[in-house]
């Protein structure tokens, strides 16, 4: 292999590397969230956060967290 082959090589795997963490991140947040306590999981809901079955959907608006 020549220097510039490797040098490809190498910014490919960092950019694989950066995707994998950003996975493990979310795939963290979403965890944690199930794993709380209900009462906690409670607080979640009236927030406006979507429900455990939907981690993927956006929280609702709520007359505390403003115009946004």
């Amino acid at each position: 292999m020549d220097t510039n082959s490797m040098e490809a090589e190498i910014a490919s795997l960092k950019a694989n590397m950066d995707q994998l963490w950003a996975i493990v991140r979310d795939h963290d947040k979403r965890f944690d969230t199930l794993q709380t306590s209900w009462v906690r999981r409670v607080w979640f809901r009236i927030d406006g956060w979507p429900g455990q079955r939907n981690l993927n959907g956006k929280r609702a608006w709520r007359p505390w967290h403003g115009r946004s």
